[in-house]
């Protein structure tokens, strides 16, 4: 009798020490993914990164010269990734992608990450915007992915914590194609940024 009382009392104990491991977890979560929003903003399901950089005495037309460059430097064909372009209006808009490593699910399945962004510098003398938006990320699941990626396209709605029916022991895991977005986004933000600063020099004569 003894020795049952003592199971059940075990039981309980580790039962309860599993739920307050979750609980901490599924508030970690929280906090990071709170903390990655004042990044964004959200529209009908997209994430919105935008940035004003100013940069004093350099033209408009400077600037997107130096953004045309940035995006070759970045992306391997730049003409496939530029969707349009008007350099009166100084509006340089493209479409291009980055893959994530391969992460570890379980014993048996890895996963990784594909996440198109939408990009959009506008040129102004002495400031110009850049807009990276995002609208779905893309997945692949297997025991093997050596192959070319071939993975499908859900929604960002479709992740822990927006998913909220998603079961505690999956939420890490689904919340990772959340935060791959998010980093390869602030990413793409900075590469843009750092590649149109980096030698910049003003039309002025100076």
């Amino acid at each position: 009798m003894k020795n049952i009382v003592f199971t059940i009392i075990a039981t309980l104990i580790v039962g309860n020490i599993y739920a307050q491991k979750s609980e901490s977890k599924d508030l970690n979560i929280l906090s990071e993914f709170e903390e990655m929003k004042k990044s964004f903003t959200e529209t009908e399901g997209d994430w919105v990164f935008s940035k004003i950089i100013p940069v004093d005495k350099v033209s408009k037309d400077d600037i997107y010269n130096r953004a045309i460059e940035t995006f070759s430097k970045i992306y391997r064909d730049s003409k496939d990734v530029i969707q349009s372009k008007d350099k009166d209006a100084g509006i340089i808009i493209g479409k291009g992608f980055v893959d994530s490593s391969i992460r570890t699910i379980n014993w048996a399945s890895i996963c990784r990450n594909r996440c198109w962004h939408l990009i959009k510098v506008e040129a102004r003398d002495g400031r110009y915007k850049i807009t990276v938006t995002v609208s779905s990320v893309w997945n692949e699941t297997g025991s093997d992915l050596r192959h070319p990626f071939n993975g499908n396209e859900y929604r960002l709605s479709d992740f822990y914590p927006y998913w909220k029916d998603c079961k505690p022991k999956n939420r890490i895991t689904s919340f990772d194609n959340l935060k791959f977005v998010y980093e390869c986004s602030m990413d793409v933000m900075s590469s843009i940024e750092n590649g149109i600063n980096k030698n910049i020099t003003s039309s002025d004569d100076w």
